[in-house]
């Protein structure tokens, strides 16, 4: 009788946390190369990551930056969200509660994808790209991992 109400109360817990790690996807800068490589799938959605040198020569501006592609492999429109933590240097520079400016949301339709660009006028190009590092600075922090955490996907209901 113990075991069973140890199992009652217990499966339930370890399932859950089972879930929430499974709603966030990890990727490490060591590992990101410059064309497409899927990281993880999350109910139906893939996600994918590359490098890319971002460049305003007329700014002064010469930086890597991660782009982010998110694939919806259902026929439904979907709505997604997510928190991300960045660290730089091995340490967490996301400041915690995750501020408003480090959640994204937006729909993406049945079938189709969005993908992150260097181009800054881009709706989605807060949401979909990572600062990693100054190309023309030595001494600048650079982006260890990120983490899309708290990733939340449903149906979008207009």
């Amino acid at each position: 009788m113990r075991e069973l109400l140890f199992l009652l109360f217990f499966l339930p817990l370890l399932s859950s946390g089972q879930n929430a790690a499974n709603n966030s996807v990890v990727v490490t800068n060591d590992n990101i190369k410059t064309e497409w490589q899927h990281v993880q799938s999350v109910e139906g959605v893939l996600f994918y990551v590359k490098k890319a040198d971002c460049n305003w020569p007329q700014d002064g501006i010469y930086q890597e930056m991660i782009l982010i592609k998110v694939v919806n492999t259902t026929e439904y429109d979907l709505s997604i969200s997510w928190d991300i933590l960045q660290w730089y240097d091995g340490t967490l520079w996301t400041r915690l509660p995750v501020r408003p400016e480090n959640k994204h949301q937006f729909v993406l339709k049945g079938g189709e994808m969005l993908e992150g660009t260097c181009e800054r006028t881009n709706l989605y190009y807060s949401s979909l790209t990572v600062f990693s590092r100054f190309l023309n600075y030595e001494d600048k922090p650079e982006m260890t991992k990120f983490e899309l955490s708290n990733i939340n996907i449903s149906r979008y209901e207009k």
